[in-house]
């Protein structure tokens, strides 16, 4: 994906850069094609591309009319094409939309998000690979960040050093060239390592496991300020190993707390369980309480929100799974599972826009139906109403087999009606299924086409 375009550049679902011809301009080509059957006769050549819509050039108007007609007819033309991409959403900020990964929706009403582009993060100049990648807006700089884990080599079995940095996007997202080290391994270290975090206003929470000897088992937790990237706090998190889940842990701000949590099962290794532990702190990182949840089956790769003092935990019921919501009121009280979505799971991320809730999830179907594995996953954004029924699912990348590329660790956040999804994309040794290690980076945006509701 890398190879195919640059920083920035504008990406399909499966990472080719190009302009593609959507549903939607196809349509107004034919509608402009039949217009013009009314006042020209068609003698088709070779077809041109005229702002990614397929026109079929013509020879000669009819004479009826002169020169009047044709100017009404080329008058007409350019207002139709002007309309239609200004409402389709063919073009934002200097880069055109492909839309072709967009689905209708369910209900058969208009879409509630369009696509608008993809940015790519990684690689860049300064940084070889993207793993974990985050993406959190700052209030006070008025300025995007996506934050990510990195390794200055991709070569097998080279370990020259490896940490978590940030770069930091206008709100246009565009690259401001700020970026630097959160936290940086020795120049030994291979990789950097599993992580969560999340962004609460200015403040930047960051849930890393340790690389390297002497560190106990469980997190580092550390609190960035996001304006100028100073630490605040900075906390060891030590955790029962075989029973409670380290890797890929789920951090939220949840109901005034900060809650890291991830896989438990009490009777054994984690990767058998199918419950919870949830490690609560205050904002300035004082541990507060600890809960287990082993009411509904659910595992790691989950997000959490808090609406209307009911907390919500997205998850799969089990790896080759299906997606679920758990559902607690204030006092942990247990109120029920729903099931989602079929063969899903690692919905890292979850927002409320005061009307329905946005969910960024992995899609497992392209899979081996006996055995799961190999399981080629590709990012999805979905979109459900307050009482958690399905209201529309994209692709948010469409991978298949023999593209040899998986995505992993689908994020969303919400800010100014606009949806950013950020994401990892790894490529597999084709005949092998050996996952290579080089994650790149990628942030994909949609607009929302109804005003939010305030929570």
């Amino acid at each position: 994906m890398a190879d195919a375009a640059g920083i920035g550049t504008v990406l399909d679902g499966n990472g080719t850069a190009h302009i593609a011809h959507s549903p939607e301009t196809a349509g107004v080509a034919c509608l402009i094609r039949a217009w013009l059957g009314k006042t020209a006769v068609l003698k088709p050549k070779q077809p041109k591309v005229f702002w990614g819509v397929g026109i079929t050039e013509t020879e000669g108007l009819r004479k009826e009319g002169g020169f009047s007609k044709q100017l009404i007819g080329i008058t007409m033309l350019v207002l139709i094409l002007i309309i239609a991409f200004y409402f389709l959403g063919t073009g934002r900020e200097g880069t055109q939309a492909t839309g072709n990964n967009v689905t209708p929706p369910l209900d058969g009403k208009p879409p509630l998000f369009t696509f608008n582009r993809t940015v790519q993060v990684t690689p860049d100049g300064e940084y070889l690979t993207g793993s974990f990648p985050r993406i959190g807006y700052v209030p006070a700089t008025d300025r995007f960040v996506v934050t990510f884990g990195t390794k200055r080599s991709v070569e097998k079995g080279a370990c020259n050093g490896s940490g978590y940095v940030y770069k930091e996007y206008t709100a246009g997202m565009q690259e401001t060239g700020k970026s630097g080290d959160l936290i940086r391994y020795n120049d030994f270290q291979c990789e950097a390592g599993d992580s969560g975090s999340v962004m609460d206003g200015n403040d930047y929470y960051l849930a890393t496991v340790p690389q390297g000897p002497g560190y106990p088992y469980g997190w580092r937790l550390t609190k960035f300020s996001a304006i100028d990237w100073t630490i605040l706090a900075d906390i060891n998190v030590s955790l029962d190993d075989p029973h409670e889940a380290n890797t890929d842990p789920s951090v939220a701000f949840v109901n005034g707390q900060l809650d890291v949590s991830n896989q438990y099962n009490p009777d054994g290794m984690w990767q058998q369980g199918d419950g919870s532990h949830h490690n609560f702190f205050s904002a300035d990182l004082t541990p507060m309480d600890k809960k287990y949840l082993t009411d509904s089956p659910h595992i790691s790769g989950a997000s959490m929100t808090y609406v209307d003092g009911i907390y919500y935990i997205i998850s799969a019921d089990s790896y080759p799974g299906d997606l679920v919501v758990l559902k607690y009121d204030r006092d942990w009280k247990y109120l029920g599972m729903k099931e989602l979505i079929k063969q899903a799971h690692w919905s890292q991320g979850v927002v409320f826009d005061g009307r329905n809730f946005y969910v960024a999830y992995l899609n497992t179907s392209i899979r081996n139906e006996s055995g799961f594995f190999p399981v080629y996953p590709n990012a999805h954004l979905a979109a459900f109403d307050k009482d958690w029924n399905l209201l529309e699912d994209v692709a948010v990348t469409n991978f298949t087999r023999s593209d040899n590329k998986k995505a992993g660790r689908p994020w969303v956040v919400l800010h100014d009606n606009r949806l950013y999804v950020s994401y990892d994309v790894d490529t597999v040794v084709p005949g092998t299924e050996e996952e290579r290690a080089e994650w790149q980076a990628y942030v994909s945006i949609y607009d929302l086409m109804q005003t939010k509701q305030a929570p």
